[in-house]
């Protein structure tokens, strides 16, 4: 997909009363117009003046202000549009004062679905062209998706993406078994009943928790008056679990307040905030992350993350509690995402000491950190030192890069070129590479291409020099590897991995190495000729996936630029139209029924091998 092109606008430091008062992106830029800072906003004007004021909160260090020459922006539709465009900036300039959130990946969020008469409740990272009540954030992942299992079996709400259009199935999936789901996809279960159970998960993830016993409780007594004894004992076992949960949210306001306790340590480059969030009074869980950055300082490790983690907050706490100086003596009301939210110091013992307990994760959370990178440091160097031992290396394969090729029949040929650092993936130096002078399968000549550009660029400085090259294959693409080096007067040391029977070929020994299955050197190669295997799949993938979608897109009336774009972003693949309904595809993306019908209608045919 052609991405959206952007007019950039500048104005001197001096002149910020240029800026508009609309939404888009921010970048500010020192003398010589090197990006320093990316920063989105709903009113542009308001946001930047208020980095250039003295405001207690201010995430930019004295510094920054002073190196500040211009401010460029950019100009969105919408907030969503700029949030894309944000994080796109950021990781393509890369920043000196942008805080890097650790994994520099989006927060995951719960999502109810806002129409059919079915709602499925989903883990969602997209927000864009998609409707649905929003909870969240969520900095662990894997928490999050366990509250999801636990929510799906205390209301019994379903997950699929199974189109309502095509209710009722001939019988329920296996979430239906699990006690996961109510089943509507067979018709167990009325729209009203239905609905019902969603009313009561919002309630429940509004921190409800005694409204939501107390309606379990009640249909259960129904249940049984009704002298339906299998549905009472199913709410009763889904109060069971509510309880359960409750017990252990522990009571800790003596007010059923719903507040955020915010936290931050520093040590140099690196931060831990801890969040701890009590919800009517009990404490439902803590997220805790790490950030990276050039002499963090407290304030802006702390204001930035408001920034970034409470702009998308769907459920906004009363209050945040901080102890940072400037809001400990008095509250400040601050819009956050255009709500309001009150900032304050403690104002009671209880959260005194809740605050103390956050500052107290914050720095278990370093200790921990720093006593594992301790041992990972001491693992990975006994690892380098044997794998330097095994293949007679001139020196410690710090850098290894992974090469793979991958394609279909020939066609959509791509290579890639994966790098790892001290035994970690180090995906700023990855590499694609589209295949240029063979389109028939031969993978020699495509690893030969791809090598060859590869180390072209290593040898003029462009790109990174590594230690050790693993290619993926036997004899045969190791010995094309190695003409491909010498062809470029390198001196790299080559390996090859062959996956049948996972033997390493070296340079100048004709019989491979076999080593044993637990070695930690072997596993080490496995999972880089793994990686590499995996980035070049997905480059392919993403190449024919496109052209094939540019394709049937291109072939459907109605379909110009903008719809493109809707539906490119919306969509993963093209497979995904055939799983969504027509009419709420429609409604979300306003794009006409018949078009979506007549779009669905294509990708079928494509599916069938009928083609378009």
């Amino acid at each position: 997909m052609k991405k959206k092109e952007y007019a950039r606008l500048e104005v001197k430091k001096d002149n910020l009363e240029e800026l508009p008062s609309t939404c888009g992106v921010y970048l500010f830029q020192d003398e010589s117009g090197e990006t320093i800072y990316v920063g989105k906003a709903v009113n542009i004007k308001n946001r930047v003046r208020s980095h250039f004021h003295n405001y207690p909160l201010s995430p930019l260090k004295q510094e920054m202000k002073e190196r500040v020459s211009q401010v460029s922006y950019i100009l969105t539709e919408d907030e969503n549009e700029a949030l894309l465009l944000e994080e796109e900036l950021i990781k393509s300039a890369q920043p000196r004062y942008n805080l890097r959130l650790k994994d520099d990946k989006s927060y995951p969020y719960l999502r109810i679905d806002s129409s059919g008469s079915f709602p499925a409740i989903r883990l969602s990272r997209k927000k864009i062209a998609r409707e649905g009540r929003f909870f969240g954030p969520f900095t662990d992942v894997k928490g999050a998706r366990q509250g999801l299992k636990t929510l799906r079996s205390v209301f019994l709400l379903r997950s699929c993406r199974v189109a309502e259009s095509r209710f009722p199935l001939a019988r329920p999936c296996l979430d239906f078994q699990l006690g996961l789901c109510s089943a509507p996809c067979a018709g167990l279960i009325s729209p009203e009943d239905y609905q019902k159970n969603v009313n009561q998960a919002i309630s429940f993830l509004n921190g409800d928790y005694q409204l939501v016993s107390a309606w379990l409780e009640e249909e259960m007594k129904k249940a049984a008056r009704n002298l339906n004894f299998e549905l009472a004992a199913s709410y009763r076992d889904r109060l069971r679990a509510v309880k359960k949960l409750l017990a252990r949210y522990r009571l800790v306001l003596p007010e059923p307040q719903d507040i955020d306790f915010l936290e931050a340590k520093v040590e140099v480059n690196i931060a831990a905030i801890a969040l701890l969030k009590v919800r009517k009074g009990r404490l439902i869980g803590c997220e805790n992350l790490f950030v990276s950055g050039e002499n963090l300082e407290k304030e802006q490790v702390i204001r930035q993350f408001i920034d970034e983690f409470y702009l998308d907050y769907f459920s906004l706490p009363s209050r945040v509690c901080l102890s940072i100086k400037a809001v400990a003596q008095k509250e400040i009301v601050e819009e956050v995402g255009g709500r309001s939210c009150i900032f304050s110091g403690p104002k009671s013992q209880a959260e005194q000491e809740l605050l103390e307990f956050t500052l107290e994760n914050c720095r278990k959370n370093l200790e921990l950190r720093s006593s594992r990178l301790k041992k990972r440091e001491m693992e990975i160097e006994t690892k380098l030192k044997e794998m330097q031992s095994l293949f007679n290396l001139p020196a410690l394969p710090r850098r290894i890069s992974g090469v793979d090729i991958s394609n279909f029949q020939g066609g959509e040929a791509v290579g890639s070129v994966v790098s790892f650092w001290n035994g970690l993936p180090d995906k700023t130096h990855y590499r694609k590479f589209i295949i240029k002078r063979t389109d028939y399968p031969n993978d020699y000549q495509m690893m030969a291409e791809v090598l060859e550009r590869y180390l072209g660029k290593v040898r003029t400085g462009d790109f990174v020099f590594p230690d050790l090259i693993l290619v993926d294959g036997g004899k045969g693409q190791l010995s094309t590897a190695q003409k491909a080096r010498d062809l470029l007067a390198l001196k790299i040391p080559i390996i090859s991995l062959a996956k049948e029977f996972e033997e390493i070929y070296l340079e100048g020994h004709p019989d491979p190495i076999r080593l044993p299955e637990n070695s930690s050197v072997l596993q080490l190669l496995q999972r880089i000729r793994n990686e590499a295997h995996r980035f070049a799949v997905s480059f392919h993938r993403k190449r024919r996936n496109d052209r094939a979608f540019h394709s049937v897109l291109d072939g459907v009336k109605g379909i110009g630029p903008k719809r493109r774009q809707k539906l490119m972003i919306a969509l993963d693949n093209l497979e995904d139209i055939l799983k969504q309904d027509s009419v709420e595809l429609s409604k979300n993306l306003q794009i006409p029924r018949p078009i979506i019908d007549d779009l669905k209608e294509k990708v079928a045919n494509l599916e069938k091998g009928h083609g378009v």
